[in-house]
């Protein structure tokens, strides 16, 4: 563990901090140092399982036998909570070779975006059904893959520690470089109490002038989880820093400059400084009974069968809980312009060219109580219920212009909401979820939401874990208080906008031994918001109908893999949503076995999405807008790759945008901001279990 620790401190010492930041890392490397010794009580859990809800037979025959203890293999489960704490919703630990060179979070786990081109850079999905945020603070909306908020937190249960350390590079160390590294340690001080540390950190100078991000997130969390009391809380820090050049000059030729630090952009001395906070905390106590079951001991070889008698372990069975939610959240941003007064990029400087910063606010408190009744999974007609009540506490401050006077504009508002549902997770039949809320008082009064999911297991094409689920909603969504009314010296609006009222269906039918996925979207939308062509939200007021079909398939052949995601969607009106008809994924790989211990794949990956009039970009703002001027796309991005596995360590070593060297055709996703050209990339991912 505390070889880990150096490791730690010494690619810390590498990495390029502002000093400001410089001591805050510092007293949390301490406290990582020493989390060990506080935890060091977890050893090996005793009577009681990785979830601390039931007794482990072999543990106790070595009681009982007075033979030593065996050691423990590694052991983690993982999960996140949805419905205010309602469900935790189990995921598996990330430790597969395949697509593990996939690191930048964007591209991740999407077909085709549209983006700036930098990481750490705004972006959006091409895709309209994944234009989903968990995020309240509207001008962080457009970067959200980089943070980490409360509902997206992943929570551990370790049998041993386990710590990750992951560190990519591009071939620059100094020059146009980008560097990651993120630091996740997870331990339990008890079989039933768990902290988790996570650090991410990345550093992009861009290949283009006045291009450098920088963003990096820290947080500190617990789960805490026994028969009748469970807690889950912790804290986020998240910070983003992006230099905004406005892209590339009108006049700059892409395709004849060999040299990017030749290539000219519109702004110089423009940058936007984003901050996050959390504080976060759910908890529920839980009513019911404890029953014995018997469990058979298996014989150890020094016993005779007659010694190894059964014995009864306490099993609870929860029957109602009450549940208590909490989140406070903080968030900042400074938008800092000051490019010479005789650029004409912007049309507009409100309050001023001598006026070069403003800075935007946004404070949020929400508090949820839930009463929950569990469902009984020895009956089949039993289902489980809950009702909540939710308060939620706003305020904004933006630059604002009164009475001919420049002050501060600030927004204060509260919401008061109810809402509940029924549920049925357990069940060989079908297994369902459906909940709704609505806002009675406050600034959302009157807003609906209504979801849900049906899903049902099948035997397909031989796959006994074939299943097909149906997702609907039913909203009536009031504008973020952002889209009726901003100001800015470069952009403002103030508009009367409606409730948008929205209908979406989606079925999907997963077959995973044939590693098939399929699956169709339908969207009917009233009153639709989008920002128009001088980036200011407007409304539709006519019916907006979206449709989407989607496949994932991975076809294997020997050591041959082939895996293909395609996309296809249609809006009815093309005047105020602009989508690529088609975007497709192809990647492809050969694996093969070095000298018996050193996993490898080679290959490469295809993203390609037709032409159409890509949504442009505000720097003022950060958001997407549209345009009908340019039409982007009809472009292969190429990547050749090779990942590594030895024991616990994944590497890869990627080329990105090989196609940029053998095409004559310019390579933007966004009007006038052109991807990087080809580059190299590596990555290491050491995972521990101490």
């Amino acid at each position: 563990m505390y070889f880990v620790s150096l490791l730690f401190l010494v690619l810390f010492c590498f990495c390029n901090y502002d000093m400001h930041k410089i001591h805050f890392i510092k007293i949390l490397y301490i406290i990582w140092i020493f989390f060990p010794v506080l935890a060091f009580s977890q050893a090996r859990p005793q009577l009681r399982g990785a979830d601390g809800t039931q007794n482990m037979p072999e543990m106790q025959s070595q009681r009982q036998t007075g033979s030593p203890q065996t050691q423990i293999e590694p052991g983690i489960k993982l999960w996140y909570l949805d419905g205010f704490g309602t469900f935790k919703d189990s995921t598996k630990l990330d430790t597969l070779q395949d697509y593990y060179h996939l690191y930048h979070p964007v591209f991740k786990n999407t077909v085709t975006a549209t983006s700036v081109g930098n990481y750490a850079t705004p972006y959006l999905d091409n895709n309209f059904f994944n234009r989903k945020s968990n995020l309240d603070f509207y001008f962080l909306q457009t970067r959200e893959a980089y943070l980490l908020t409360p509902q997206s937190v992943q929570y551990y249960n370790t049998r041993t520690p386990y710590t990750l350390l992951d560190f990519t590079q591009s071939e620059h160390r100094t020059r146009k470089n980008e560097t990651r590294f993120n630091v996740l340690h997870s331990q339990n001080v008890s079989p039933w109490w768990n902290f988790t540390f996570r650090f991410d950190q990345a550093r992009s100078a861009g290949q283009y002038k006045n291009q450098e991000s920088k963003n990096n997130f820290v947080t500190l969390y617990s789960s805490y989880n026994k028969e009748r009391l469970s807690f889950h809380g912790g804290f986020i820090s998240n910070s983003i820093l992006n230099n905004e050049n406005g892209g590339l000059d009108k006049d700059a030729n892409l395709l004849e400059e060999p040299d990017t630090d030749f290539l000219d952009v519109n702004l110089t001395s423009v940058r936007s400084e984003f901050g996050s906070n959390y504080f976060f905390a759910t908890g529920e106590y839980r009513f019911g009974r404890f029953d014995e079951i018997i469990i058979e001991r298996e014989v150890l070889p020094e016993e005779d069968e007659e010694e190894a008698e059964p014995f009864t372990v306490q099993e609870f069975k929860p029957s109602a809980g009450i549940i208590y939610s909490f989140e406070y959240q903080n968030h900042s941003k400074d938008y800092i312009d000051e490019e010479d007064t005789t650029n004409t990029f912007f049309q507009h400087a409100y309050y001023g060219e001598s006026y070069n910063k403003d800075s935007i606010r946004f404070f949020q408190i929400r508090n949820v109580v839930q009463l929950k009744q569990y469902e009984n999974p020895d009956r089949k007609t039993s289902f489980g219920k809950r009702v909540f009540l939710g308060q939620e506490f706003t305020k904004a401050a933006m630059p604002g212009l009164e009475f001919g006077t420049f002050q501060p504009t600030t927004k204060r508002y509260s919401n008061l909401y109810v809402g509940g549902g029924i549920f049925r997770e357990t069940g060989k039949f079908w297994t369902w979820n459906f909940d709704g809320r609505i806002y009675l008082l406050g600034r959302n009064v009157g807003q609906t939401e209504i979801n849900g999911i049906i899903s049902k297991s099948l035997s397909l094409l031989g796959d006994s874990l074939a299943s097909l689920r149906i997702k609907g909603s039913i909203v009536n969504l009031m504008p973020n208080y952002f889209q009726e009314e901003f100001y800015s010296n470069r952009i403002r609006w103030n508009e009367d906008l409606k409730m948008e009222q929205r209908m979406t269906v989606n079925g999907t039918l997963e077959i995973p031994q044939r590693k098939l996925n399929l699956s169709a979207n339908y969207a009917l939308i009233n009153n639709f918001i989008y920002n128009n062509t001088e980036g200011i939200p407007s409304q539709f007021g006519g019916q907006l109908l979206v449709l989407s079909a989607y496949a994932d398939k991975d076809f294997n052949f020997r050591n041959l893999h082939f895996r293909t995601r395609l996309l296809w969607q249609k809006p009815s009106n093309e005047d105020i949503l602009h989508l690529p008809d088609f975007s497709g994924f192809v990647s492809t790989y050969f694996k093969f076995v070095i000298s018996k211990v050193l996993f490898t794949q080679i290959g490469f990956d295809v993203r390609y999405n037709t032409a159409y009039y890509a949504d442009a970009y505000h720097p003022s703002t950060g958001m997407f807008y549209l345009q009908n001027e340019t039409k982007l796309g009809d472009f292969p991005y190429i990547d050749a790759y090779a990942n590594l596995r030895l024991k616990r360590t994944r590497l890869f070593f990627k080329m990105m945008n090989v196609s940029t060297e053998f095409m004559n055709k310019e390579y933007f996703t966004t009007p006038g901001y052109p991807m990087n050209r080809m580059t190299f990339r590596m990555g290491v991912a050491w995972a521990f279990y101490d």
